[in-house]
């Protein structure tokens, strides 16, 4: 499947009012299932502990076209520790400023539409992030699975290493790294999701 050229994602407001009007055009694509949904990334801090954080809040849609995004609410990331969630909510993500994590990419839409139930395949794509109003285009390779009834199951094939000084927030990591007392924390994190479209 080809890739094409990528858009970015409007703010939480904006796709929500997109959600509706491609609903009350008859939209023939693919709406985030949210519940069915999960996105997660680990980090990893004085050499040698590694810890899972999650986020609770996804809405995303893919249109008939094949352009896909997905919005990560920041305010609803889980750590497993109240303080920390507090910490990074503000002091790392900001969410006051920036409210949003963003990904968007370009897929065949037709392709989509015309696979079979249970039909998987693989495929590479140049997707555009924004986290902390700052851009990166990174190649990412996703496993597509046509479920019943229409819907779709994306999941990253394997997992996405992305770096926090990329988006300008190393400092703020530096500043989470004094606070907790700690003597490192890597800048490195691994990100992984499985994401369930339903069809509309």
């Amino acid at each position: 499947m080809p890739n094409c050229k990528r858009f970015r994602i409007p703010a939480m407001s904006s796709l929500v009012l997109l959600l509706l009007t491609f609903s009350q055009a008859g939209f023939a694509g693919w709406t985030l299932n949210s519940e069915g949904s999960s996105l997660f990334y680990v980090t990893s801090k004085a050499a040698a502990i590694s810890e899972l954080n999650t986020f609770g809040e996804l809405n995303g849609a893919i249109d008939d076209a094949g352009n896909a995004s997905v919005a990560i609410s920041l305010a609803s990331v889980d750590t497993a520790i109240d303080i920390r969630n507090e910490r990074m909510r503000d002091i790392v993500f900001q969410v006051a400023n920036y409210p949003l994590a963003e990904i968007s990419l370009s897929a065949n839409g037709a392709m989509l539409a015309a696979s079979n139930p249970g039909q998987s395949f693989m495929q590479s794509y140049d997707a555009t992030i924004e986290i902390s109003g700052m851009q990166q285009t990174m190649n990412i390779e996703l496993a597509v699975t046509k479920l019943r009834e229409g819907g779709l199951l994306v999941s990253l094939a394997k997992p996405l290493i992305v770096n926090a000084a990329s988006f300008g927030l190393a400092g703020s990591v530096e500043q989470l790294r004094e606070i907790a007392g700690l003597p490192s924390i890597n800048n490195n994190v691994v990100i992984d999701f499985t994401l369930q479209f339903d069809a509309q």
